[in-house]
């Protein structure tokens, strides 16, 4: 007899309980495939940047060298550069090590880091006017 007034009660209890309906569930999974949809390009864009900006982080770096390196130069007019020394004289930051680094021909310097390779050419000191190095490919 108690067991029947439990489940009685139980039956009670339970007629207040509401679920979600189907059309609810499907809104929801709309809403967040369309968040989805909106969220993951936009992610894929700031990894690229990401890649971009370290790039352009480490061509800083080598700029600043070549800078030093051409006011040594300056200062002493046998003390001439050329982009191994640049290259060896530079310190990278970041998790970036030398050997991401590398001149791939007297004139042009690769760094690949993430799978993308990005390059720059290196235009050598001519007297009084200081070596510079320009993006070429990857940025």
């Amino acid at each position: 007899m108690e067991i029947d007034t439990i489940k009685e009660n139980q039956k009670e209890i339970n007629r207040g309980v509401k679920g979600f309906t189907l059309i609810e569930l499907i809104i929801v999974i709309v809403i967040l495939g369309i968040i989805a949809g909106i969220a993951v390009p936009k992610f894929i864009g700031l990894a690229g940047n990401a890649k971009t900006s370290v790039a352009r982080g480490v061509g800083g770096a080598i700029s600043s060298t070549i800078s030093v390196q051409h006011a040594v130069y300056l200062l002493d007019i046998t003390d001439t550069y050329d982009l191994a020394e640049v290259l060896a004289a530079t310190t990278f930051g970041g998790g970036v090590t030398s050997t991401m680094v590398v001149a791939t021909s007297p004139t042009l310097i690769t760094f690949t880091y993430k799978g993308t390779t990005f390059t720059w050419t290196y235009a050598v000191q001519n007297g009084d006017t200081p070596a510079y190095i320009t993006e070429t490919s990857g940025f």
